[in-house]
């Protein structure tokens, strides 16, 4: 880790702790709207339906604020691997995750999705999820690669069998004939994708702690 000072360690510090925060509030906050939406079923429904109704807001407002900690956490994640292997790739893909996320929460899915009746705000949500995922995908096999050369090979294995189930999990959606089927296990990796999020975020974190211990003893 390189850094220009004692301010730069703490901004860090701030904001990988924002990108540690970002999947408990998220999943904590889509907990809580499942329990108080008996008719949603985790095995069935897409979690976005949960932003519409009257109180479709919270929902809204949980994919805005999750989504803003995340990028947080990618800023900080720049910071920590200046001159470590995927330093830039890492950070701005889960940054660009981040950024289609807030889209996804700010335009609303569309109840009954066909490709006959969509509308502008139910094409925007599916852009955005797809351009959302995908870069989260491709950000997994990046810290593949930023791991392994932290000599950290536990999270890098990690890392890659995160994005390959990602990349299962792409071409489940692709198959709409048994969405209804899988939609359990795309929910499994939505929740997935925001545990792996705040987990390389703490993982990063250990690094930012290890340079202020050393600093601490010079």
């Amino acid at each position: 880790m390189q850094t220009d000072s004692t301010g730069g360690v703490r901004a860090a510090r701030t904001l990988l702790s924002c990108g540690v925060a970002a999947g408990p509030i998220f999943l904590l906050i889509f907990a809580i709207q499942m329990l108080a939406h008996p008719e949603f079923h985790f095995a069935r429904g897409e979690p976005s339906l949960l932003s519409i109704g009257p109180l479709g807001w919270i929902q809204i407002a949980d994919f805005v604020i999750g989504s803003l900690l995340v990028i947080a956490g990618a800023l900080g994640m720049r910071r920590v691997l200046r001159l470590s292997k995927g330093r830039f790739w890492g950070p701005l893909l889960l940054g660009i995750f981040g950024v289609a996320q807030v889209g996804v929460g700010v335009f609303i899915a569309d109840p009954v999705r066909s490709t006959i009746s969509m509308t502008f705000h139910g094409t925007m949500h599916l852009i955005f999820g797809g351009v959302g995922f995908g870069a989260l995908m491709s950000a997994c096999f990046v810290f593949v690669r930023t791991f392994t050369s932290l000599g950290q090979k536990p999270w890098a294995i990690f890392s890659a069998m995160t994005g390959l189930l990602f990349l299962a999990a792409f071409f489940s959606a692709a198959n709409t004939s048994q969405r209804g089927s899988i939609q359990f296990f795309l929910n499994l990796i939505f929740v997935l994708a925001w545990a792996w999020i705040s987990l390389i975020s703490k993982q990063l974190l250990g690094i930012v702690s290890a340079w202020e211990t050393s600093q601490s003893l010079t």
